[in-house]
């Protein structure tokens, strides 16, 4: 009788213009977010489910008619219908794991990279979180703009299924550009922002130029950490403190935090629960994650109420550098916290003696100088020098970087992060950067003034009596900055038009710009004043 009763209710509810009882219960179980091939999934479910009553009801009548009066004629029914509605269950869920899953590629910034296989139930979870959260913001109904791919896990979450289960509108291209965020930002009313630290980062470098509109009423930022500076300068930018998301593929959501005030702790989120490993490291018991529990990487010291917790670094990044143990994120924020310096990345290398660090650093505006030659001494000697003698006293005995390179920017993935093999393979690259000064973009174009200096290692023996700049090493740092410019590698396929006009020696400043002459072709020149020296054409390979 049970069992006639919910397969005359399953079957109801398929009737033309009913909904199927399978999509109400995933309705109720994720708030209402599903994914795409819920509904026909779910009425196939229904029909399943109607079978298997069916099925069910007539086996237990079956054996109502063969079975001796007694306890066994009730037990043996009611069993075999406890299994066989267990069994479906337990053959369907995993079913619908598989087929409702969703498969991330995590960057390997730190580490190898790795697939990481989520339940859609637990990004749900974590998008139903959020937006009851964010209901003030999301009842304004702003458009989403995102300088984040739709692949990874926090573009899947906060520029596809947030907006689409809060019912605001998304612009579904990527945004690489301020240009085209501010033109973007000017077509609708308001604006709810999901980028990077470092593209806010690059933004605010030249925020100056341009008139952003006041329409923006959110930003998320995840992946890197936002600096102090960064976060100021966005809030000043766009009148809101970005929110920084703090967590990982694996775990999801775990924290955040605005920068409104001094040293300010992340705040976990309430569905998640925190503890601290005997190392230091974080622990995460969340509905959001892919395991039950799961022990992060980072480094904290976490509240007496386990509801905050101030962040360390990686604890994976403790290096052992002349028999004594560094935890690297420490000494870069000591280095970033030096006046000449915007940023900075370390990387342990290995010599013939053991392993070394080596330091790649972003001089800010202000400390320009400490990369311009002074006297006789070479100009690539001297600043590693002056940056050696001020970070003798931040750094333990032995353990003070070895190799030095100075860049523009440090290479980042599209979350953010710096990539360690990229930082590698600047410090132990012989195509060592100019100085690079006066940056000036646009949406189709890229330009700065560099200054090469004599002791650079294209230098020498090129020529012996009469130093000029290579011409490889011009197309090798062309193809370079064409790649920062476009935030992705490219392998050259063929070089068009290219000209050797006018040699480059050592310690003038010569112009470069980059121009997108097509979607498949990046025109480079070099010139000293109105005089151009040389220049070409990138066509990347298919």
């Amino acid at each position: 009788m049970i069992s006639i009763l919910f397969a005359a209710l399953f079957g109801w509810s398929l009737l033309p213009g009913r909904r199927p009882l399978c999509l109400r219960f995933a309705e109720r179980i994720s708030d209402g977010i599903l994914p795409d091939g819920a509904i026909p999934y779910c009425r196939r479910l229904t029909w399943v489910w109607l079978f298997i009553l069916l099925a069910n009801a007539a086996l237990s009548m079956s054996l109502l008619a063969v079975l001796p009066n007694g306890a066994w004629r009730v037990l043996v029914p009611l069993l075999l219908s406890a299994i066989v509605v267990a069994g479906t269950f337990a053959i369907e869920k995993p079913i619908r794991d598989r087929r409702f899953s969703v498969t991330f590629h995590t960057s390997g910034s730190t580490s190898n990279p790795k697939s990481i296989v989520k339940t859609f139930e637990s990004l749900a979870k974590e998008v139903a979180f959020h937006r009851t959260r964010l209901a003030d913001i999301l009842a304004q109904k702003p458009t989403f703009l995102s300088t984040v791919e739709p692949q990874h896990m926090y573009g899947t979450l906060w520029r596809e299924m947030l907006p689409r289960a809060a019912e605001c509108p998304v612009d579904p291209e990527v945004i690489l550009t301020p240009e085209s965020l501010i033109a973007k930002m000017r077509a609708t009313r308001n604006v709810f922002l999901v980028t990077t630290p470092s593209f806010l980062e690059r933004f605010a470098a030249y925020a100056d130029l341009y008139d952003v509109p006041q329409n923006c009423i959110a930003i998320t930022t995840s992946g890197a950490l936002l600096t102090p500076a960064v976060s100021s300068s966005a809030a000043r930018i766009f009148g809101v403190v970005p929110l920084e998301i703090f967590g990982s593929t694996e775990t999801g959501g775990v924290a955040s935090r605005q920068q409104n005030t001094p040293n300010c702790d992340w705040t976990v989120f309430d569905p998640v629960k925190v503890a601290t490993l005997p190392d230091g490291r974080l622990e995460v018991s969340s509905p959001f994650s892919f395991q039950k529990r799961f022990a992060m990487g980072d480094a904290v010291t976490l509240s007496a109420d386990g509801r905050s917790f101030k962040l360390h670094g990686r604890r994976d990044r403790l290096v052992k550098i002349a028999e004594q143990r560094v935890l690297l994120p420490e000494l870069e924020e000591a280095v970033r916290a030096l006046p000449e310096i915007a940023d900075a990345a370390l990387c342990p290398l290995e010599g013939p003696h053991g392993t070394y660090l080596g330091l790649v650093a972003v001089p800010d505006r202000e400390g320009r100088s400490l990369l311009r030659p002074h006297g006789d001494a070479p100009s690539t000697t001297k600043p590693a020098l002056g940056l050696r003698q001020r970070l003798l006293p931040i750094f333990p005995k032995g353990t003070v970087p070895k190799k030095y390179r100075f860049v523009h920017e440090l290479p980042r993935n599209a979350q953010g992060k710096v990539l360690a093999s990229a930082i590698k393979e600047i410090l132990l690259s012989n195509l060592v950067e100019p100085r690079v000064e006066n940056i000036a973009r646009t949406e189709s174009s890229w330009a700065a003034d560099f200054t090469f200096d004599a002791d650079a290692p294209y230098f020498k023996g090129h020529f012996p009596n009469f130093a000029v700049l290579p011409g490889v090493v011009q197309l090798g740092l062309a193809h370079h900055f064409a790649e920062a410019f476009l935030h992705k590698s490219f392998t050259i396929g063929s070089i068009k038009k290219m000209k050797f006009s006018r040699p480059i020696v050592p310690g003038e400043q010569i112009h470069f710009s980059l121009e997108k002459k097509s979607d498949t072709e990046i025109g480079y020149t070099y010139a000293k004043g109105e005089a151009i020296c040389s220049s070409g054409c990138l066509v990347p390979s298919a």
